[in-house]
């Protein structure tokens, strides 16, 4: 696999891939947010749980990915960074399809936000969510869908590329 990602892993130098990686969680976050305020989607906590996970890669990615900018001299250290983050973006991965698998009632999802579980919703949660101020979002309905995947199953699908591509270029990097 290696052989047919060398074209893409060479497009950057090895000490930006961190930028670029945070970079493409931002553009998750703001494709999240988009969905929220623009298409009124609101989203369930297993969501927010999600978007805190590309804000950790954000905050990952933009640190290091300026430590390494503004000090060359750390470069060596580049590949371990990305390696790092692709273990966040593992994990990422991870979570959004156990989300996306909790959509399409494959398993059980956490009882505090699920149509089945015992979660306690009062009655001002209840009458703000027919007023429309508060909505009271299930983590087990998937709000949207394209092709049958709901919006986690893509977090999961892009989150996966992500990480498959800061291994590739976290271990050619080792190998330099």
């Amino acid at each position: 696999m290696t052989g047919l990602m060398t074209p893409i892993l060479t497009q950057f130098p090895i000490t930006r891939w961190p930028l670029l990686m945070a970079g493409v969680s931002l553009a998750l976050l703001l494709g999240a947010w988009g969905f929220q305020y623009i298409g009124h989607y609101d989203p369930c906590a297993l969501c927010y749980d999600q978007r805190h996970i590309h804000m950790a890669v954000i905050a990952l990615g933009l640190a290091s990915g300026v430590a390494l900018g503004l000090r060359p001299e750390l470069a060596r250290f580049a590949p371990w960074v990305i390696l790092a983050i692709a273990a966040v973006l593992v994990y990422s991965a991870g979570f959004a399809f156990w989300h996306a698998g909790i959509e399409y009632d494959w398993w059980a999802g956490p009882e505090t936000c699920t149509a089945t579980g015992g979660a306690s919703v009062s009655v001002t949660d209840v009458l703000a969510a027919l007023d429309g101020n508060r909505p009271v979002v299930q983590c087990d309905e998937a709000a949207w869908t394209l092709f049958g995947i709901s919006m986690a199953g893509y977090n999961g699908l892009i989150s996966a590329a992500m990480a498959i591509v800061s291994i590739c270029v976290g271990v050619q990097g080792l190998r330099k």
